[in-house]
């Protein structure tokens, strides 16, 4: 049986609510809105998420991961 290519890329969004501080830079610097604060910063969209983890580098307290599954 052939290997099947995927056609799309799939990303699970996980905010630390212990580390989020509720700074809103993941927010302010999402290109796809994932995010929403209500305190903290909570993946409101994660499957719009494009993997380009510019919330991870703008995160000051590594509160964002972002995994390919």
């Amino acid at each position: 049986m052939p290997k099947q290519n995927r056609t799309f890329e799939v990303y699970m969004v996980y905010v630390d609510e212990e580390r989020c501080d509720g700074c809103e830079e993941c927010r302010h610097y999402c290109p796809c809105d994932v995010f929403d604060i209500f305190h903290k910063a909570v993946a409101a969209r994660p499957r719009s998420c494009l993997g380009c983890r510019t919330c991870e580098a703008v995160c000051k307290s590594k509160a964002v991961i972002i995994t390919e599954i």
